[in-house]
């Protein structure tokens, strides 16, 4: 069950990671490839590791660090909804290798991003 006080963590850790991103969005240039949005979903998939790995079993699960990181922080930080449309506009627009490697590199980086992240939790 989520208390009051544990939904409110997860509120202001969304605002934040929200806010972050937006951060993010307007410090990163774009090129041919939306790098702000690579930037967001590699450093996400790098907090989020180090936080499970950190929190470790189940149990984590209940504790508001995790409600305030994984569920609030990371879910306002990253932007798999943007990732999506984006390679669906490259893929509008003709550009199947630029959306080819924009799904490849993002999946690869962010899945050896979030496997650092947990390594370094566990240290």
């Amino acid at each position: 069950m989520i208390t009051l006080p544990h939904l409110l963590l997860i509120g202001l850790g969304g605002a934040l990671g929200s806010m972050s991103r937006a951060l993010i969005s307007v410090g990163v240039p774009a090129g041919k490839l939306p790098w702000g949005t690579m930037t967001a979903n590699v450093v996400g998939s790098l907090i989020i590791g180090l936080a499970l790995g950190r929190l470790g079993d189940a149990a984590g699960e209940q504790s508001p660090w995790h409600g305030f990181v994984v569920i609030g922080f990371c879910g306002g930080f990253t932007t798999f909804s943007s990732f999506s449309w984006q390679t669906l506009e490259h893929l509008r627009s003709g550009q199947a290798g630029t959306a080819f490697t924009h799904v490849v590199v993002s999946v690869a980086v962010c899945l050896l991003a979030t496997w650092a992240g947990w390594r370094m939790g566990r240290i």
